[in-house]
């Protein structure tokens, strides 16, 4: 994954996901209960690093876009400033000069890692920042055998008011599994109008890995972890085949 991964569409982020805050109160409740100071990995635009900084916890945010670590920078206020610090770097490399006492890479974005060696990389570096019996969360989608069938999928997703430039944008995405490399690729397209008639369309293309349950298990076993918990959603509900989440919760 390289540092541009997200530049392209830092912008539509926020709108994408400004009706997800499920996993918030989660995150929150774990950081509360870790009671040290907190690592996002892959923190974007500060989705929920910003709330746990307005809970007043001292939280260090990671990311490799410029773009989505901008945006987040200008969500900071006088109230949250001291709380707050971002860092741009790569997850499976990096390299901060202090420990953690919880550490979480939430929505899927460990799964930018796609080879087996550049998720052990970033277990290690986990491993080598949270502190004795810190806690690691990491939250992955839960592969299904029936979608995974399917090889390829084209569906959907809705449109959202681009407040900026006072456009709807619709979107729709394209996905493949390839099977052999337990990986999804997706397409999605991003498409409007603007106030003068012309059409516009922009493709961002990424790649997943996905992995199930006790291959998650073992990876996280074979780094050193201890895994305490694996939910199925974030009101803490077990983890079941068709939950659609993993929520693996770990201990140094």
């Amino acid at each position: 994954m390289g540092d541009a991964f997200f530049d392209r569409v830092a912008r539509f982020y926020d709108h994408e996901q400004k009706d997800f805050v499920k996993d918030i109160p989660f995150y929150l409740d774990y950081a509360k209960q870790c009671g040290g100071e907190v690592l996002e990995l892959g923190c974007g635009t500060g989705r929920i690093l910003l709330p746990i900084a307005r809970a007043g916890i001292e939280i260090t945010g990671l990311d490799a876009s410029e773009e989505m670590l901008d945006i987040a920078r200008k969500k900071i206020d006088e109230a949250i400033g001291n709380k707050v610090t971002l860092v741009k770097g790569d997850m499976k490399a990096f390299k901060l000069s202090k420990h953690f006492s919880m550490i979480f890479i939430a929505f899927r974005s460990f799964q930018c890692l796609l080879t087996k060696q550049e998720q052990v990389s970033c277990l290690e570096c986990v491993w080598n920042h949270l502190a004795d019996n810190g806690t690691l969360i990491i939250d992955l989608f839960a592969p299904r055998h029936d979608l995974l069938a399917q090889i390829q999928r084209s569906f959907d997703l809705g449109e959202f008011h681009d407040q900026e430039n006072d456009v709807f944008v619709t979107r729709r995405a394209e996905d493949k599994y390839d099977l052999a490399k337990q990986t999804l690729h997706e397409d999605r397209f991003y498409e409007w109008t603007d106030k003068e008639g012309k059409f516009y369309c922009q493709k961002w293309s990424f790649d997943l890995s996905y992995l199930f349950r006790y291959e998650a298990e073992l990876l996280l076993q074979k780094c050193g972890f201890r895994v305490e918990q694996v939910y199925g959603d974030f009101d803490k509900s077990s983890y079941n085949y068709y939950s659609g989440e993993q929520i693996f919760v770990a201990r140094k």
